[in-house]
C-alpha cells in the first residue's frame, strides 16, 4: 500500500497523491518536499524505488530483506537509515520490534515498512488532514520527528515492563512457582533485546549528531541531540531493568532454597526424634522367649511393661523437642 503527500509551497496544505506516475512526476520535479511511505511493498513498489526514484539497488534490496541491526548508509545525494520501532503486541512474553527503513534527501522522504507503525500511521493522518506543518521545515525535521516520535513511544514499553517486574518480585515472596520464574526469564530476555536495538540506535543518531553527513542542516542538528539522549536514557534504563531482573532472579532461587532448608529442617527433625523410638522398639521387638531361665528382661514378664515402654517413648520424644526449643533449631 503506498501512500504519498507532496508539500507544494510554505504554508500551504499538504497535497494527497495516489497515482504513481504522478508521485514519480513530482519526485522529479523536486519542489518542496514530497513523502512516500510504502507499507507491505509489493514488486511493484520496489520497482518504484529502484526505477521511478532511482534509489541505490544495495538499499533497495536491504527493504526486501528483514534487518536486525539499525543502521544509516550515505548515498549520492541522499541518507538511508534503518529504525525499529516498538511493537505493542505482545507475542509469547515478550515485546516485538518493527524495522522501518528511511530514504531521504534534500526534497524527499521515503519510508517502507512491513507492518503498520503506530507512529506513521499518526503522522501518515496528520499530512492527509491538510496537516503541512510536519512538512513546512524540511526533511531533516521531518525525518527527526519521525524518529523522535518512534523513540518516544518506547517509553510505555518500559513501563509496563517496570510494572511486570514489580509484579513478579511481589509474587515470589507470595507463590514462588516455576511460572513465576518463567516469566523473569521472559523478561530478561525482552529487555536485553530492547537494550541491544535501543544502543544501536543510539550509535546511529549519534553518527548523525557528530556531523558525519554534512548535508544534514545545522538547525535540524540540535534536534537530533535531543533524540540522542533519549536514546542514551533508554539504554540506561535497559541496563537498570536488566539489574533488576538479575536480583529478582536471585531473590526468587533464595527464596527457593530457603523454603527447602526450612521442609528440610522439618523432616530432619522428626528423623532425629524417631532414632531413639525406633531403637527402643528395636530392643523391645527381639523375639526373647520369656520361658527361658536365662533370660534377663523382666520387662517381658510385667503387667506395666507395654505401658512403661510407652512412657519412656513420650518422654524422650519431649525432651528432645525441648531441646530442640532451647537450641532455638524450631
Amino acid at each position: 500500500m503506498i501512500h504519498a503527500f507532496h508539500l507544494a509551497r510554505e504554508g500551504a496544505a499538504a497535497t494527497v497523491l495516489s497515482d504513481r506516475s504522478a508521485i514519480v512526476d513530482t519526485f522529479r520535479k523536486a519542489e518542496r518536499l514530497l513523502w512516500v511511505d510504502l507499507e507491505g511493498a509489493d514488486e511493484e513498489d520496489y520497482r518504484l524505488l529502484a526505477e521511478g526514484f532511482g534509489l541505490h539497488p544495495v538499499a533497495v534490496q536491504t527493504c526486501r530483506e528483514v534487518t536486525a541491526q539499525p543502521l544509516v548508509h550515505d548515498y549520492d545525494g541522499y541518507l538511508f537509515m534503518v529504525i525499529h520501532a516498538v511493537n505493542f503486541a505482545r507475542r509469547k512474553g515478550g515485546v516485538d520490534t518493527l524495522e522501518v527503513d528511511v530514504f531521504w534527501g534534500r526534497h524527499f522522504v521515503v519510508t517502507y515498512h512491513r507492518d503498520p507503525v503506530r507512529t506513521i500511521t499518526e503522522i501518515r493522518d496528520q499530512c492527509g488532514g491538510g496537516g503541512g506543518a510536519l512538512m513546512s521545515r524540511g526533511a531533516d525535521f521531518f525525518v527527526h520527528t519521525l524518529v523522535d516520535r518512534i523513540i518516544d513511544n518506547f517509553t510505555p514499553t518500559f513501563e509496563k515492563i517496570d510494572d511486570l517486574i514489580e509484579e513478579a518480585e511481589e509474587q515470589i515472596f507470595t507463590e514462588p512457582t516455576d511460572a513465576v520464574l518463567q516469566r523473569v526469564m521472559d523478561l530478561k530476555r525482552t529487555v536485553a533485546y530492547l537494550g541491544r536495538t535501543a544502543a544501536a540506535q543510539r550509535d546511529v543518531v549519534g553518527r548523525i549528531v557528530r556531523g558525519e553527513f554534512p548535508d544534514l542542516s545545522q538547525k535540524a542538528l540540535v534536534y537530533w541531540r535531543d533524540a540522542y539522549d533519549h536514546l542514551v536514557r533508554m539504554v540506561q534504563t535497559t541496563d537498570v531493568q536488566r539489574d533488576l531482573l538479575a536480583a529478582t532472579r536471585d531473590t526468587y532461587l533464595s527464596v527457593v532454597s530457603n523454603r527447602m532448608n526450612e521442609i528440610m529442617k522439618v523432616l530432619t527433625i522428626i528423623a532425629t526424634i524417631f532414632i531413639p523410638l525406633t531403637f527402643i522398639a528395636g530392643i523391645y521387638g527381639m523375639n526373647f522367649n520369656p520361658d527361658v531361665s536365662d533370660c534377663n528382661m523382666p520387662e517381658l514378664n510385667w503387667a506395666w511393661g507395654y505401658p512403661a515402654v510407652w512412657a519412656a517413648m513420650l518422654a524422650v520424644t519431649l525432651a528432645m523437642l525441648w531441646f530442640f526449643r532451647r537450641r532455638k533449631w524450631i
